[in-house]
């Protein structure tokens, strides 16, 4: 389950918190705008000695933990593996370096700047199910800050992170590629966002990168921004400068988070793409009888409370003359999607050959990659763009309970449990990466004209078979 907006908001504003949060420990880290006098060093005081070592014994707290219980470390059947004997020394070299620095009685580390260290050591792990978090007990001031913006990544020829819904003052700016921000090549920040983000590949990190290029604190950690404004240079030379942030609200229904203020987009009008139908439910079917498809969209693998979902859906399945099927798990972040393979292998056995489609892309983890290998068994076909997720992963559910660090209260995630895709689907992760059946880019020209390319993929399939049982 992919979280981490909100674990590094817990990480930044639990851990940092304020003079007002009378349920911390009154030892914990002052936030580090208190520190920002004279270039953010501190001076040589026994407080700031003290601090230094309540942060060393949470680092030391923080790697016992890690080395016990992640996988990486403890899990028999993998620990010893060239790649992770190289993620392993990278971890002891990172947590090194860190405790060499906080011991240096020179030291001038602030909190955030140790906080950002301890992050990318996290970072280190390639494990996007392991992080800081801030899932239980977390106030209303931790809600993610952003810029009244709103980026995504689009492929193709014309490929890179554009500009897709903006306050309406920004609008000139709007289906534009982002070139720098704050001066800084947008290639460079991306560079810095894979040494501090958790990430498992390229796809995973640019899915990312794009989502959380509105966030100010992620651009204050990666070096760009001062974590009050931003100025984003586009490609055809226009120039916005934000700083004025919003609250971002989660919407409890489909688990996504929703800017506060209206954003507005330069979409071509006119109807919107069968999978933009009901955007802010997590789980919905629609049958299309011009075409004969049903359409399941899946946004996050939430309980599915007492089958009602699945029963609905196979109810539509039985009651309509059906020629194919599209279940779209794009940019779904996980959660428990066996839950649905009873009804997928139902669809499975009475589709047409061939006409069972599963739509997945680089916003599709977790529970979704399980899902895409358990769909491909059952004889699918797998569309859209390689998976943010390593078919061999982590996910939670060791048993192991949340750990809180002494000092900093800063709270991890339970350790994940290995999860290995050749044990449970019986076939070799390619090189790590799911790469679909089928691979069609999203692009920026899609995202204007209202077009989806995998839904259009599967209408000439559907067009194609209806064309061919004709002739015989």
């Amino acid at each position: 389950m992919k979280y981490v907006l909100i674990a590094f908001v817990a990480l930044i504003l639990v851990a940092c918190g304020s003079s007002n949060d009378a349920d911390l420990d009154e030892h914990q880290p002052q936030d580090a705008a208190e520190y920002a006098e004279n270039g953010n060093a501190y001076e040589e005081t026994d407080e700031n000695a003290i601090r230094l070592q309540q942060w060393i014994a949470d680092v030391e707290q923080f790697e016992a933990h890690i080395i016990r219980w992640h996988p990486r470390f403890a899990h028999r059947a993998i620990n010893q593996r060239d790649e992770n004997l190289e993620i392993r020394r990278q971890f002891d070299a990172g947590v090194a370096a860190l405790l060499a620095d906080l011991r240096d009685d020179d030291s001038c580390l602030t909190d955030f700047e140790i906080k950002v260290e301890m992050q990318r050591i996290i970072a280190l792990l390639r494990d996007n199910h392991f992080f800081f978090t801030g899932f239980a007990g977390y106030h209303a001031a931790m809600r993610l800050v952003r810029f009244p913006l709103n980026f995504g990544y689009f492929g193709g020829e014309n490929a890179g992170v554009y500009l897709i819904q903006a306050r309406e003052d920004f609008a000139h700016a709007l289906n534009n590629r982002v070139t720098a921000i704050n001066g800084v090549p947008i290639d460079d920040a991306f560079v810095e966002f894979q040494r501090f983000w958790s990430v498992e590949n390229v796809y995973d990190a640019r899915y990312q990168f794009a989502t959380l290029l509105n966030a100010a604190i992620i651009l204050q950690a990666i070096g760009v921004s001062d974590g009050e404004s931003a100025t984003y240079t586009f490609e055809d030379g226009t120039e916005i400068t934000v700083n004025e942030t919003n609250i971002w609200e989660r919407n409890m229904t489909n688990l996504r988070w929703f800017p506060s203020v209206l954003l507005i987009d330069a979409r071509v009008p006119g109807d919107e793409p069968v999978f933009r139908h009901n955007f802010r439910q997590n789980l919905w079917h629609e049958f299309l009888p011009e075409y004969g498809i049903l359409f399941i969209s899946i946004r996050g693998w939430v309980t599915d409370v007492q089958g009602a979902f699945a029963r609905a859906v196979q109810n539509t399945f039985d009651s309509n003359d059906v020629r194919a099927v599209i279940v779209d798990a794009r940019n779904n972040p996980g959660g428990d999607a066996m839950q649905f393979s009873e009804l997928f292998a139902h669809l499975a056995r009475n589709t047409p050959d061939g006409m069972l489609f599963y739509f997945a892309n680089e916003g599709s983890n977790s529970g979704s990659l399980g899902m895409a290998f358990y769909m491909e068994n059952l004889g699918a076909v797998i569309v859209g763009q390689p998976l943010a997720q390593h078919p061999d992963f982590y996910w939670f559910g060791s048993g192991v309970s949340r750990v809180l660090l002494n000092y900093s209260r800063i709270e991890l995630t339970p350790p994940p449990t290995f999860f290995s895709a050749l044990q449970f689907y019986g076939r070799e992760p390619y090189d790590g990466i799911f790469r679909p059946h089928v691979i069609i880019d999203y692009t920026i020209d899609d995202w204007i004209n209202n077009h989806d390319p995998l839904f259009a993929f599967v209408v000439e399939q559907t067009t194609a078979s209806d064309s061919i049982d004709e002739s015989e």
